[in-house]
């Protein structure tokens, strides 16, 4: 029986705020293009490597169109009080261990100078990322997990424990602190641990850490936590992460650094002399690192920021002093398009990035640190102007951007490239004459930039030639499916079927139930086909029958309304104006109307407005709570439309 909720309240509740939660993947793409604030904070005193930081650095920052800023802090040293070092490093002590997070306290002068520090960027509207990372850090921490070092305690000695302990004793504290800052400030968990940690310590850290800021409450919650694996260096470096760890938790942010390779992006250094960057052979090597990085990341379910990459100044050259390197660097021709060529591969791949930046004083400048007054460089200016325009040129963020979601219907806008999830079969056999070709199209669509074109040039029966998306072995029971889609036809007379192709009970017999004939004309229609899900049903596939007529087809915006007797509602009854499509929706919902999309807004079953956005027609929903949402689209000739979708 289907069941629908009446919306009884209304959509439009002035008096409510706004509380929707962007989920990881939209504060991926929200960061952006950013810098390191570098040398500053994981110094062991702020001023030792890079000048003390002012106001100023954030506001130029934002100026120029930077997005983000991550911000390197170490919070061991004289920062944090609690010795650990009477503990014994010996095997099998760890049961010796009695202490708590209560013998570990930051230093409150060092927590209020982070604090101000974190506020400015915000108040510049800069995601922030506040980055466990410093010299202590490592001597303290990290290095007390590598046999190879002198400082190596044994995992279950009673050393080790207390490590452990301080280390969680301080992100505790830290996330009190900033426990009603705003979502865009998120924390990073450790900088590089791969050169010390294992892949199964580091998994166990960010577990530990995880738990620790989500168990403070408040917007910690919810607040994006970047992490990174052990091990494995670099690129490679998310791919240590566990899958326990990924599905853990809902937002979270991996990360990778990339300096490769190290003999030109330290090419300042005596043991370098690799001077020129930028040939085919370089740019594809990036490109196969970053492309296993994306496929890694759309199959983990997990967005991707890169933290760090950069390469040395012009010849080594100190922005400081004046004076150039004494072994040379980089040609700056090819600094300048290591810099560019990186920051737009990640963006047209999805990650957001924040280039490395360590001040006047250091190897690696891209800001100058004048927003110190008392900064002095030779060299003139607050940026070095041709690798601060390289960040920022060039990259599209992808259309095609976020989870792989497991939908009936994959791909139904061909907005992922026309032949993503579909392909045109023409079956073999003596007995099919049929021919056909499957191209994209740009002109003729009705919603998006891409459409389906599917040109019949010999034609013999409806099923001799089939559009097909990809097989769906997802979750069936007890559902009732009504299919979807815009299509037209270049000339009159031409006429289409879907057709729903499945196997029952994991046996390789194939079954069909195909819809009506659907008569096409020279503009978009919606057809619509219902099909009811037999029992014991292993999969389905949608297929599209278009080989009875000579002719041009366009098709678009496919959908999936799902009507589910075992949860009691239906979605069948959406206006033919406005289709939401997948309904329910697990990771997003997104959605076709004739006409330009002004706004979308979400609003939830009481009526308080969680969501809202510009000219889109794609919603990430995976941080949303189960249940029912009520959806209000606005058109630029001011035409409203409204429908509910069901979240998983």
């Amino acid at each position: 029986m289907r069941f629908i909720l009446k919306f009884l309240l209304g959509y439009f509740i002035g008096s409510l705020g706004l509380f929707g939660q962007m989920s990881s993947w939209e504060v991926v793409e929200a960061m952006g293009r950013g810098i390191n604030l570098g040398n500053t904070l994981s110094a062991p005193v702020e001023g030792n490597w890079a000048p003390q930081v002012y106001e100023q650095y954030f506001v130029d920052l934002a100026n120029e169109g930077f997005s983000n800023v991550r911000i390197p802090a170490d919070f061991f040293g004289s920062r944090t009080s609690g010795d650990t070092s009477n503990w014994s490093s010996s095997s099998n002590s760890s049961n010796q261990y009695n202490g708590s997070i209560a013998n570990f306290t930051v230093n409150t002068t060092y927590l209020d100078r982070v604090e101000t520090i974190v506020d400015w960027s915000l108040n510049q509207g800069l995601y922030t990322v506040i980055d466990f990372h410093g010299a202590d850090l490592k001597a303290e921490f990290l290095e007390t997990f590598s046999s190879s070092n002198a400082s190596y305690t044994s995992p279950t000695s009673a050393k080790r424990a207390a490590d452990l302990m301080k280390f969680k004793s301080i992100w505790i504290q830290i996330a009190n602190r900033f426990i009603n800052h705003s979502s865009t400030l998120l924390f990073e968990v450790v900088n590089e641990p791969y050169f010390e940690v294992s892949a199964a310590e580091m998994n166990a850290l960010n577990t530990m850490i995880i738990e620790a800021i989500r168990s403070t409450g408040g917007n910690n919650s919810t607040r994006k936590i970047i992490i990174t694996g052990g091990t494995s260096t670099s690129y490679q470096a998310p791919t240590a992460i566990s899958s326990q760890v990924i599905q853990s938790d809902s937002n979270l942010i991996a990360s990778f650094h990339y300096y490769i390779p190290f003999s030109f992006t330290a090419s300042s250094r005596d043991t370098y002399s690799d001077f020129n960057w930028g040939t085919n052979a370089d740019k594809s090597t990036v490109d196969t690192h970053f492309d296993s990085v994306r496929q890694w990341s759309e199959t983990n379910d997990i967005p991707i920021t890169l933290g760090e990459f950069g390469a040395d100044n012009e010849a080594g050259l100190s922005y400081e002093t004046g004076i150039y390197g004494s072994y040379g660097g980089p040609l700056n021709s090819s600094r300048v398009e290591y810099h560019r060529y990186l920051a737009e591969q990640a963006i047209n791949r999805g990650f957001s990035f924040s280039a490395w930046c360590a001040g006047n004083k250091s190897t690696k400048s891209i800001h100058l640190r004048t927003d110190n007054p008392e900064t002095n460089n030779s060299v003139p200016g607050t940026w070095v102007e041709d690798v601060k325009d390289a960040l920022l040129a060039d990259g599209t963020w992808p259309q095609c951007y976020g989870p792989s979601s497991e939908a009936i219907i994959r791909n139904p806008d061909f907005e992922c490239g026309y032949s993503n999830y579909w392909d045109l079969f023409i079956p073999a056999g003596n007995n099919n004459a049929a021919q056909a070709s499957f191209s994209e199209t740009t002109a003729e669509v009705f919603s998006g930039v891409s459409a389906a074109r599917i040109d019949v040039t010999v034609a013999q029966n409806y099923n001799r030639v089939l559009l097909r998306n990809v097989i769906f072995d997802g979750e069936l029971e007890n559902k009732t499916l009504t299919i979807g889609c815009y299509a037209k036809a270049s000339a009159p007379n031409i006429s289409f079927k879907m057709r729903i192709k499945s196997e029952l009970n994991g046996s390789s017999t194939s079954y069909y139930t195909p819809s009506n004939t659907f008569q096409l004309s020279n503009t978009y229609e919606n057809f619509e086909f219902e099909y009811t899900v037999p029992d014991g049903t292993s999969n389905i596939q949608l297929q599209v029958l278009l080989g009875n007529h000579i002719g041009t087809y366009f098709l678009d915006a496919f959908s999936v309304q799902v009507e589910d007797s075992s949860l009691g509602i239906s979605s069948s009854d959406s206006p033919k104006d406005l289709v939401l499509f997948p309904n329910p929706a697990n990771d997003y919902i997104s959605f076709n109307c004739r006409g330009t999309i002004q706004s979308a807004k979400i609003f939830n079953s009481l009526g308080a407005l969680i969501h809202q956005s510009e000219q889109t027609s794609k919603i990430s929903v995976g941080a949303f709570s189960k249940g029912i949402y009520f959806i209000e689209i606005r058109l630029d000739d001011g035409q409203i439309h409204k429908d509910k979708f069901l979240k998983l």
